[in-house]
Parts: structure tokens; sequence; C-alpha cells
């Protein structure tokens, strides 16, 4: 519950949101490592998700009701972007938290800690030259956009099941960041500096193109939390469930915009950014 209140009294606060952030990934690691030793990647990940879920939950409820009122969707839209920060600086927190904890922790215990995060990263190629192929323009918008089904599909059945999704992207790329910091040891450079040039340098590449992304996943768990409530609060065909699905409808569209600004951003311009500074 403190977790919980801490969350809900910074909402309007970007930095102490990112601090926020970066505080569950922290205890979240140690937490996993301590009690689930032998398999604590995705418990990492479940253990930076549960403090979030009381606060979204309720924000989701509040945005349901809330929407269902005679608000044009340039209203709502505005509105919703704004929640969308809280995604964005709780994210950006909690990478950072895994990407120190990444670059301080004796490799020998990584592989263990962060086995799940870093097959995956294995298996989109991170970093790869194949930046400006088409196919992996393809490979990565549809990859997300699966990714934006699933939240509005994990929203719909249980609200801020959709942060699980946040929390493990912000793993695997807490762990990209913190990979960018051991190859810069690796060149020689000294622990300190590496560490601030290592977080400067990833969290500058992989900006870019999450920002539209996690965006993007919010709005998708808005959309789930939205059909939900129309199909359990109205009667089917009425105005206000027409109208909250509806917008779910439009939010969903949007997301997959957002999706497909994340891809081009990531393709054509993040990797070769990453291509040129050599991370």
């Amino acid at each position: 519950m403190v977790l919980e209140f801490l969350v809900g009294y910074e909402l309007k606060r970007p930095l102490h949101l990112f601090a926020t952030g970066a505080f569950f990934s922290s205890v979240s690691v140690l937490v996993a490592t301590a009690l689930f030793s032998h398999a604590p990647s995705m418990v990492v990940v479940a253990f930076m998700t549960l403090p979030l879920v009381y606060i979204f939950t309720g924000i989701l409820r509040q945005e349901a009701a809330h929407e269902t009122h005679s608000h044009d969707f340039r209203t709502l839209l505005v509105e919703n972007m704004d929640l969308a920060k809280i995604y964005v600086y709780l994210f950006l927190g909690m990478v950072v938290g895994v990407a120190v904890w990444f670059a301080v922790l004796p490799k020998s215990v990584l592989v263990n800690i962060f086995s799940e995060q870093l097959y995956n990263l294995g298996q989109i190629g991170v970093p790869t030259g194949l930046a400006v192929n088409p196919e992996v323009f393809s490979l990565i918008a549809m990859n997300n956009i699966k990714l934006v089904v699933l939240c509005a599909l994990l929203s719909f059945v249980f609200s801020a099941g959709a942060l699980f999704v946040l929390s493990w992207n912000a793993s695997v790329v807490g762990v990209a960041v913190g990979s960018t910091i051991y190859k810069l040891q690796a060149a020689g450079s000294a622990a300190g500096i590496a560490v601030a040039q290592g977080l400067t340098l990833g969290t500058f590449f992989y900006l870019f193109h999450l920002i539209p992304e996690v965006v993007a996943y919010f709005f998708a768990s808005v959309a789930g939390a939205f059909i939900s409530s129309a199909m359990m609060r109205y009667e089917p065909f009425s105005k206000p469930s027409n109208r909250l699905i509806g917008i779910a409808a439009a939010l969903v569209g949007i997301s997959i915009a957002f999706i497909l600004l994340g891809a081009i951003i990531e393709t054509y311009i993040s990797h070769q950014i990453q291509l040129a500074l050599r991370i």
C-alpha cells in the first residue's frame, strides 16, 4: 500500500513519477533475486507491475465513467494524452532502474536475473545492421501491433492488466541500455563514466521510438477498459454503451497509428543513430 500511495500522491509531478518508476524496478530486482533466485526474470516484471495495478485501475474506471458524458473527441484525446504522460514517466524511470542494476551486478548473475529479457533482445536482433530493410519495419510494426491488441485484451479482462506489457517492455529496454553501459566499460571507460554515458546514449536512442509506442499501449489499455465498462454497466446498443465502444475503436486506431510512427522512427532513424554512435 505504501508504493500505491506514493504513485497516487505523485501523479502531477513528472520527475517524482520518474523516480518512483526507478524505485519500483529496483525493489523488484532485489526482491525477485532474493526470493526467486532460480528463475527471477519474469518475477522482476511481475513485481514491477503489482504496485501500479491499484492506482491505474482507479484511473481507468474514472475515465470510463467520465467519457460517457457529452465531451467531444478532441477533448477526450487531450485528457488521455495527459494520463499517457504518467505511463511514459513511470516507464522511463523503470528503464533507468533496470539499466543501473544491469550495469552494477556481476555478469555471471545477470544471465539468470534477466535471462528472458536477454533472450528477447537476441530474438529481435538488437542492434542490427538491417535497420533500413523494409522487412524489419514490418516485423517491428506487426510485433508491436500484437502488443497493442494484447494490451486492449488484458485491460478488457482485468482492467490494469496491460501494465504487465508496460513493465515487460521497460525491463527489456533497461537491459538493452545496461548492455550499452557494459560495452562502454569494455571499451575502457571508468565505471561511473560508463554509467553516465550509457544511460544518456542508451536512453536517448530508445526515447525516439519508445514514447509513441508507450502512448499507444496506454490508449489500447484505455480502449479495453472502455469496452469492458460498456458491456458491464450499460444496456447493449444504448447511447452510453455505443459512445464508449466508438471511443474505444477510435483509440485502437490511434494506437496503431502511433505504433506505425514508432516503427518508422525505430527502423529509419533510431537504428541509424545507434550504428553511427557504435552503441
